[in-house]
């Protein structure tokens, strides 16, 4: 199983005719971006934390590496997650087909840009920076060698 799976599974959902379709769209292209992100990071030394704390995690170390479109990835991620949230816990607001399909979109990106950057030689100096930001910004190490 791999992101790229649950994202199809978002692009299936988001095909259907109801909003609850859209909504479970938007979840699970979150979860596939959240998923790349996590497997990013734990090949590169990190230890991302279990539950809650993951998604915070995530987002902070990508916005903060000193590479651009990766910390706009970040941004992304964090943004993609309060969609998430809007679509799974504000069920007053309403949620249509066009904001699946965009949320989808960033998370295909997302996606992208990880598989791409984080594979790339540049790689090593996102994790100096990433593992910095740690050390002396959150004072709270989890990267090992």
């Amino acid at each position: 199983m791999t992101p790229r799976d649950i994202l199809e599974v978002a692009e299936e959902l988001a095909g259907g005719l109801t909003e609850a379709a859209w909504r479970a769209a938007v979840s699970r292209a979150y979860f596939a971006a959240f998923h790349s992100a996590r497997n990013r990071l734990r090949l590169a030394g990190f230890d991302p934390p279990a539950a809650d704390q993951a998604h915070s995690y995530l987002w902070l170390r990508l916005s903060n590496c000193s590479h651009p479109d990766v910390e706009e990835a970040g941004k992304n991620l964090k943004d993609l997650r309060q969609r998430r949230n809007w679509a799974d816990y504000d069920l007053e607001k309403p949620f249509d087909q066009a904001m699946a399909l965009r949320q989808i979109d960033i998370a295909d990106r997302i996606l992208g840009l990880l598989e791409t950057v984080l594979g790339s030689a540049s790689f090593a100096a996102i994790t100096e920076t990433m593992k910095t930001y740690e050390r002396d910004v959150l004072r709270f190490v989890t990267w090992q060698p």
